[in-house]
């Protein structure tokens, strides 16, 4: 007869594997949910830039976020997390090259490799590639967005993630023999942001303006009108809503023990928008002695977001009055630039995601809570570190985000601008005249968006601007290499 001791001891065994057992199926649980929410950024985005382009172009604008999420999805599936997340160590950390197809049989404990893992990963792959769609609508080809969205999901997010976020990445935090400080880059200030803003400031450089968006002196025109202003503001909330699940996720992947966490990442993103907002509202009125258009403060609110993303876990959530406050200022001044050097963003994803999401990497080292690291593997004494919350070391991280941001931006502009070239040679960027005179729902699909009378098909918007375009009349090509 077994001992009563031994008896109790394996059932506590199975009672101790059994949880261990729940709590994993919960995290995996809560990674699904939160790639869920992140999804919807896709409704958010889409309604965004459906309201801020004219009603002509609605369908195209429609055609390329569905494209989009198609193709990042596959290419994602079959070369994207490889490459993001597998086995780097052949090429010292640069390129994953194992778990293509997700066909690697990985522990069910490794949630950052499982499937859960690309459902959450692609979520964030998917929301860095629609965000170029805005800044170049209403004269990109769809084939054009469709080589864009296939080199977004294999070549650019993937590459950048795996320095950044791959346990064998040449800059990451989780890896020990990292070739520099840990780069505090929680949910995508560099990752996705920077990365994005980027393809969408070269792509927007490349297609050129739109069609009477310049005079013949060739300054910029007033703005051209938006669709639908309840459409913008609509989208907004709905990306405000995902981002708390964009911040969030990070976390779940970590498996952080501290229970306070979720609630100051929700807590400082909520404060980083609204004090981004608040500041961009002031400065409107300030400036301009005029209040804003709602579509405009709708930037300013997200300006904030985007830059809560790369300390969200690691800085208090009063900082994100300071944080989000610049981000307001900077997503204004980066605007005019943008004009000034008469570079077309129809959405302002420049400003927005390469502004702020350049200030989002900055901030992250300056103001991140100095916290020492408990795992003896690792091969700095802190998980983050900040020059103003009184760490010696914090200037090893801010080098650290500074380099992996300029490294970031010269990787995307070395892939992104002979892919431009070589499509504006192959006459296929940009889309005909016809198209960008009548709108591309008339000439290219079955008819307007929504369901008019025939006059209205043919824009009045067009016939009623005095001084056309240069770009009037130039082949903007229907052709092939």
């Amino acid at each position: 007869m077994k001992d009563s001791n031994y008896v109790e001891m394996e059932e506590f065994k199975l009672w101790k594997s059994h949880v261990q057992s729940q709590e994993l199926y919960l995290k995996h649980y809560q990674l699904v949910c939160a790639a869920s929410v992140v999804i919807l950024m896709q409704l958010g985005f889409t309604f965004l830039e459906v309201g801020s382009v004219r009603v002509q172009f609605t369908k195209s604008i429609l055609m390329k976020n569905m494209v989009d999420m198609i193709i990042s999805a596959i290419m994602y599936f079959a070369v994207g997390f490889g490459f993001a997340f597998g086995d780097g160590s052949s090429s010292g950390g640069l390129i994953g090259s194992t778990n293509f197809f997700l066909s690697s049989n990985q522990n069910a404990s490794d949630i950052h490799h499982s499937s859960a893992g690309w459902v959450y990963h692609w979520s964030y792959c998917a929301t860095a590639a629609t965000i170029v769609a805005g800044a170049i609508a209403e004269r990109t080809q769809l084939v054009a967005y469709g080589v864009y969205s296939i080199i977004g999901s294999t070549l650019l997010y993937p590459v950048i993630t795996h320095w950044i976020w791959s346990p064998t990445g040449w800059a990451s935090a989780l890896n020990p023999n990292s070739l520099i400080a840990p780069v505090l880059d929680d949910a995508g200030g560099i990752a996705v942001h920077t990365c994005a803003g980027m393809c969408s400031i070269v792509a927007c450089f490349f297609v050129g303006p739109r069609q009477h968006r310049l005079d013949r002196k060739g300054n910029f025109v007033k703005d051209l009108p938006k669709q639908n202003q309840s459409f913008i503001v609509f989208g907004m909330f709905v990306l405000w809503f995902s981002w708390y699940a964009f911040n969030a996720g990070p976390a779940i992947l970590a498996a952080a023990s501290n229970e306070s966490l979720m609630g100051n990442i929700a807590a400082y993103t909520t404060i980083c928008a609204a004090s981004s907002g608040a500041t961009y509202l002031a400065l409107s009125v300030g400036l301009r002695k005029k209040l804003p258009e709602p579509g405009d403060l709708c930037n300013g609110i997200l300006a904030g977001l985007v830059c809560s993303t790369s300390g969200c876990s690691v800085i208090k959530p009063y900082f994100g009055i300071v944080i989000g406050s610049l981000g307001g200022v900077i997503v204004m001044v980066v605007s005019k630039l943008m004009r000034r050097f008469r570079i077309d963003d129809v959405v302002d994803a420049v400003a927005v995601h390469l502004g702020c999401g350049v200030w989002s990497a900055l901030s992250a080292p300056l103001f991140a809570e100095t916290v020492l690291n408990t795992d003896e593997g690792l091969k700095y004494a802190y998980k983050s570190c900040g020059v103003f919350t009184g760490c010696s070391e914090g200037w090893k991280y801010l080098g650290s985000n500074v380099l992996l941001t300029l490294l970031t931006i010269i990787y995307v502009t070395a892939i992104v601008t002979p892919t431009c070239f070589i499509l504006r040679q192959c006459k296929i960027l940009r889309i005909k005249v016809e198209s960008e005179r009548h709108g591309v729902d008339i000439v290219e699909f079955e008819g307007p968006a929504y369901n008019n009378d025939m006059k209205s098909r043919r824009s009045k918007l067009f016939n009623d601007v005095k001084h056309a375009s240069p770009r009037i009349g130039m082949p903007h090509g229907d052709g092939t290499c």
